[in-house]
């Protein structure tokens, strides 16, 4: 009966049926946005697109720079059928980044389907909206990168691998053009993985052993290992900047469209390929644990105390009274790859970009790196072979304020979302919860309202401002108008790390080495879509002329 039906439909009533059903759905989707509440300028959306097609040919950061230029300093656009209010002024966001747990704003993101789908369910800690899930999370963050005794540990163990870094660039010769983005990508990705795991991942080796001709001494379990740990670097990789696919298409766009729909199944793969990677690293570290006997210590790593925590073999020293009984237990595998892949996401992309346009800027301005060079002289001596300690670090203080002029600059992280859980009012209108706003740091860092000569690049406005200095009134906005690790209760836990990483590396290359590009006429090579990052930079590094 159902087939008799069917069959009785011509072509042209199929054609009329589709016709009618997307008319209901134009009109519908147009009712929703006319009647909208507290309409704002922006760019008008389309039915499946939304606003993305009006991106195409910009980088996202220079699209949203071109929107905030023609709406003012708050528009609404919509991504993956989601509004979103984006804001450019100080004024705007004064409730947003307190550091309070009674916040209004606790969360980042609202967890679209397109999220749900890649993996970030905020199951770890950076996405991750359940309060009591996520206080539980951050506590282990905390103990393992927040201590004193981490400082120590992380200033040793980038010591160790920067000497390892070292002696690969000389063997290359001074006339070798590096890809310095990629040896940057594996030195922080091997210090988080270290870090984390409480395990070398070899991730520098592996990479110079791609560079060199083919090494026939090598063993074949050791041309192995290097092919599998230059595979977990490139796999992390894809799948950082495949989030961005999930973030501003929608269900149809993902599944259905030509080309798209391709690239989508190819980062849900490598997404199953990497978290498999991860699932099988726990479970190797849980058989060690097993096997290593109650009377021996077990070592001191964000891996084990994630498997031990809540159990008998416990090593963090936090313990968790305060905390409701119901995550008085053991953390679960899924809790714990999310965890470490957090760990992972946030450790590597930023600090090696970050460190990049570091390089790109003090090669665009001498006076700069002259005076960089002067504290490092003065500071850390000219005895090389001296530990870098981290009270050197502390003492580096212009060289912190050229890490911040750079940030300011090239924001890797260049807007910062924020969610509501109670009704508030922003920029004269009331809002109900779950309003997704993103705070557009590239604008604000860019202001001539907070900011003296904002287009400079001068690390002076960081650094040492005293009573009659030209920077005094913008030093004042500088804690409402400035991030480079975000801000309230959702912090970077990884900003100590990420500064003794940076500092280490631009003290101990730029005492003894010039680092050139190899075209000094080329621009800035970056790509902007969840992050603003470095596609290359392609340097020569020599020896110091002192």
């Amino acid at each position: 009966m159902i087939s008799t039906f069917i069959s009785s439909f011509k072509i042209s009533d199929i054609f009329y049926l589709l016709t009618t059903l997307l008319i209901l759905y134009v009109s519908r989707y147009y009712y929703n946005y006319f009647t909208r509440t507290n309409p704002l300028p922006g760019p008008f959306p389309l039915p499946v697109f939304g606003n993305i097609h009006q991106k195409f040919g910009y980088g996202f950061v220079d699209w949203l720079m071109l929107l905030h230029k023609k709406y003012g300093d708050m528009f609404e656009i919509y991504l993956a059928g989601q509004r979103t209010i984006i804001l450019c002024n100080t004024d705007l966001i004064e409730s947003m980044n307190v550091p309070s747990t009674k916040t209004k704003y606790p969360y980042r993101l609202i967890l679209t389907e397109g999220f749900k789908e890649y993996g970030i369910d905020g199951t770890g800690l950076v996405n991750n909206n359940d309060p009591k899930s996520w206080k539980y999370n951050r506590q282990f963050f905390t103990q393992a990168m927040m201590t004193p005794s981490f400082n120590h540990q992380a200033i040793n163990w980038t010591n160790e691998l920067w000497l390892e870094m070292e002696s690969y660039w000389n063997n290359l010769g001074e006339n070798r053009e590096l890809d310095l983005l990629k040896w940057m990508h594996r030195f922080t990705n091997e210090m988080i993985f270290r870090i984390s795991t409480g395990v070398k991942s070899n991730g520098i080796y592996a990479y110079y052993n791609t560079l060199i001709p083919k090494n026939n001494k090598l063993s074949d379990e050791e041309k192995e290992k290097i092919k599998e740990s230059e595979d977990f670097i490139q796999s992390l990789e894809l799948l950082l900047r495949g989030t961005v696919y999930f973030f501003i298409l929608n269900r149809f766009m993902r599944h259905y469209v030509p080309f798209i729909n391709g690239k989508v199944k190819s980062l849900l793969k490598n997404r199953d390929h990497y978290l498999d990677k991860l699932y099988s690293i726990i479970k190797k570290r849980r058989n060690e644990i097993d096997s290593t006997p109650l009377d021996q210590p077990l070592r001191h790593d964000m891996l084990t105390s994630f498997i031990t925590a809540n159990t008998p073999r416990d090593i963090n020293v936090v313990k968790h009274g305060d905390i409701d009984a119901d995550l008085l237990r053991p953390m679960t595998d899924r809790e714990i790859v999310y965890n470490i892949l957090d760990a992972m996401a946030g450790g590597t992309d930023t600090t090696a970009n970050l460190f990049c346009f570091i390089v790109y800027y003090l090669g665009r301005y001498p006076d700069v790196k002259r005076r960089l060079r002067q504290e490092f002289d003065e500071v850390l001596g000219n005895d090389f072979t001296k530990p870098i300690t981290n009270k050197d670090l502390d003492e580096l203080e212009y060289c912190e304020a050229v890490i911040k002029e750079t940030y300011r600059h090239t924001p890797i992280t260049f807007w910062i979302g924020r969610v509501n859980v109670e009704k508030d009012t922003v920029g004269g209108y009331n809002w109900p919860e779950e309003t997704q706003f993103q705070i557009l740091y590239s604008a604000i860092m860019k202001c001539k309202d907070y900011w003296t000569d904002p287009e400079k690049f001068d690390p002076d406005r960081f650094y040492k401002i005293e009573e009659n200095d030209k920077y005094l009134l913008e030093k004042q906005h500088i804690r409402t108008s400035y991030t480079i690790f975000g801000g309230g209760i959702r912090v970077c836990p990884g900003r100590k790390l990420a500064m003794v990483e940076l500092k280490f590396l631009l003290s101990s290359i730029y005492r003894k080495y010039d680092i050139e590009m190899a075209d000094q006429n080329a621009p800035l090579n970056y790509f902007s879509g969840i992050l603003t990052v470095c596609k290359d930079l392609i340097v020569k590094v020599k020896p110091r002329e002192f």
